[in-house]
């Protein structure tokens, strides 16, 4: 970006319409890679390994001699995968994301015009992708937002009127930018782990709540089990104890009933 707008200045080229859309789509790019790097990362996974990805095919067809149609379908192809792997794998798509972002951030400190310089700065970048793998969300964070910085903030400061002092705004728009981005990502993470972790003491209140209740009606079980058969069923023993004390209780001879049974019949 940086490169491209001090060719643009010395040049004292006219924009485009296109060209100036592009200008004006590159700091609101910048903006939300820099605020949403981590939160979003399968998309900016998609974007470039599409871009990387055709870049890649399209410099390997060329370099073995293909016609222009080849290349040019190469490097889609290769875009086209890189994006789909990158945003359907997850940390793919991290390591991705991290490689290009930290990779374009040094190309932009360095301005390498070698290939060891190059070298250097896909280095730098592979480094930073492999530590991500152990630390993902602070490095992805890192790392996205000191890109969405540099994309940013010399947009802006070019779409401003000249002050004189260029490099100074350039300074502080990318600085600012990207402390900007990295405390609004790591407040948004904040908040994510904070549901997570509502979300599992929620399930573990409820596990514990149905383990208590189990345990309570084994409890009632095991009570019953051990009590006396005659403790069982209190209500007919005295039942039959009442009746006995009763003073108008009396017990009745088959023979008298017999007797009854004949006086009847008479």
């Amino acid at each position: 970006i940086s490169a491209a707008l001090s060719e643009l200045e010395q040049s004292a080229h006219e924009l485009t319409q296109t060209e100036m859309i592009g200008l004006a789509a590159a700091p609101a790019a910048g903006l939300l890679l820099c605020l949403f790097g981590l939160k979003v990362v399968r998309l900016w996974a998609a974007l470039m390994g599409l871009t990387a990805g055709f870049f890649a095919g399209f410099s390997a067809a060329d370099a073995a001699g293909a016609d222009a149609v080849i290349c040019m379908t190469a490097g889609i192809a290769a875009g086209i995968i890189l994006a789909i792997l990158g945003s359907a794998l997850y940390r793919l798509g991290v390591f991705l994301t991290v490689f290009l972002s930290v990779s374009l951030f040094c190309f932009h400190l360095m301005t390498p015009d070698n290939r060891m310089l190059t070298g250097i700065c896909l280095v730098i970048g592979l480094v930073a992708a492999i530590l991500s793998m152990k630390f993902l969300e602070i490095i992805t964070i890192l790392a996205t937002a000191l890109l969405g910085a540099v994309t940013a903030g010399p947009t802006v400061c070019w779409l401003l009127p000249d002050t004189g002092m260029d490099w100074l705004v350039r300074i502080v728009l990318c600085t600012l930018f990207g402390a900007l981005g990295v405390l609004v990502q790591l407040l948004l993470e904040s908040k994510k782990r904070k549901k997570q972790n509502l979300k599992k003491a929620a399930e573990i209140r409820q596990e514990t709540s149905t383990a208590d209740e189990v345990e309570r009606a084994r409890a009632v079980i095991d009570d019953l089990d051990s009590m006396p058969a005659e403790e069982k069923e209190p209500s007919n023993a005295s039942s039959v104890t009442g009746a006995e004390n009763d003073p108008d209780f009396q017990t009745i001879n088959l023979d008298d009933i017999a007797d009854i049974d004949e006086f009847d019949e008479e």
